[in-house]
């Protein structure tokens, strides 16, 4: 990811779910906040919980997701916190990386931090 850092650290994550605003598909929600810091680069977090499966499948969540941000990286304004949430009623089996991609991109443009809206 060329301009997106990892989001860390527990306090940020609290803070952007109190004042991020955010939209919600079938099976992700998606956080967005400005960032006030620094104006040329996002901070890209993911969360999947526990309830999802053990850590070959919720790693597996990670990297669609990762791999799904990455194709629509550079139509992303610079600025955000952005933070992606796997729901916990979701069944793992029956999700794909295209469904994965397709919400994001949804969820994304929703948003309004696209470029080419």
């Amino acid at each position: 990811m060329v301009f997106t850092k990892s989001l860390k650290g527990r306090y940020l994550f609290r803070y952007i779910f109190k004042k991020a605003k955010f939209i919600s598909s079938n099976n992700i929600t998606i956080y967005v906040l400005k960032n006030n810091k620094e104006e040329d680069i996002n901070y890209l977090g993911i969360c999947v919980s526990k309830k999802h499966g053990n850590s070959v499948v919720r790693n597996r969540l990670k990297r669609w997701a990762k791999e799904a941000y990455k194709e629509i990286e550079s139509d992303i304004k610079s600025g955000y916190y952005i933070i992606i949430l796997f729901k916990k009623n979701i069944e793992v089996d029956k999700l794909s990386y295209n469904i994965v991609k397709e919400e994001i991109k949804d969820c994304i443009n929703k948003q309004g931090i696209c470029i080419n809206e």
